[in-house]
C-alpha cells in the first residue's frame, strides 16, 4: 500500500507539473510577478480546472480520492516530531513535504476545513523545531519546500499570527543557513 501511495505521489507531483508547464508564457515580456497567494504550482483560481478534469477522467479521480484518503489518514496521526536517524531528518522532511502537499490539496479541492486545521498545525509544529538540520542540507531544502507550498496555498486562510510563525521558520531555518558558509559548501 505504501508502495502504491509513493507511485501515486510521484504522478502527481510530475502531472502537476505538467499542468504548470502548460500554462507557462511563451514571451517572458508577458510574465508578471503576482502578489496574489497561491502562486506555487496551483495558482488560486486553477483549482476548478483540477477539479473538472477530476470529474471527467477516471484517472485524475483515481489519484484524487487516493490523495483524499490519505489526507484523511493524516489526520489521525500526531504531528511530525524531529527525530534525526544518525546525521539526517531526511524521511520526516520528506514525510512533511507529502503531508503539507495533500493536505493542502486536499483543502483547496474540498475545502473542508479538517484539511486546513491539520495543515496550519503541521506547520506550526515544524515552525517550532529547533531546527531543519542544516549540517545535511538536503533535510532542509525538503522541509522548506514543504513549508512554502503549505503556506502559500492556504496563507488566505491562515491567521496572521500562523503566517508569521511559519514565514519566520522558513526564513530562519530554511533561507538563512543556506548563507552560512558552514552549511553552504554545495554552492
Amino acid at each position: 500500500m505504501k508502495h502504491i501511495f509513493k507511485q501515486l505521489f510521484g504522478s502527481f507531483i510530475l502531472l502537476m507539473f505538467v499542468f504548470d508547464l502548460n500554462a507557462q508564457v511563451n514571451n517572458k515580456a508577458d510574465l508578471q510577478i503576482t502578489q496574489q497567494h497561491p502562486r506555487i504550482l496551483l495558482f488560486k483560481g486553477e483549482e476548478a480546472n483540477l477539479v473538472s478534469s477530476i470529474t471527467k477522467d477516471p484517472v485524475w479521480s483515481m489519484l484524487h480520492n487516493a490523495i483524499i484518503k490519505e489526507s484523511d489518514r493524516i489526520i489521525t496521526v500526531a504531528p511530525i516530531q524531529r527525530i534525526q536517524i544518525g546525521r539526517r531528518l531526511l524521511d520526516k522532511s520528506r514525510e512533511a513535504l507529502k503531508r503539507l502537499f495533500y493536505l493542502s490539496y486536499a483543502y483547496r479541492t474540498t475545502n473542508d476545513q479538517k484539511y486546513l486545521v491539520r495543515a496550519e498545525n503541521e506547520m506550526l509544529v515544524i515552525a517550532g523545531f529547533s531546527d531543519w538540520n542544516p549540517s545535511h542540507f538536503l533535510d532542509v531544502a525538503e522541509m522548506t519546500m514543504a513549508m512554502s507550498i503549505g503556506y502559500d496555498w492556504l496563507f488566505d486562510q491562515l491567521s496572521q499570527s500562523s503566517k508569521d510563525s511559519i514565514q519566520n521558520a522558513i526564513i530562519k531555518k530554511g533561507i538563512e543557513p543556506s548563507l552560512d558558509s558552514k552549511n553552504n559548501s554545495w554552492l
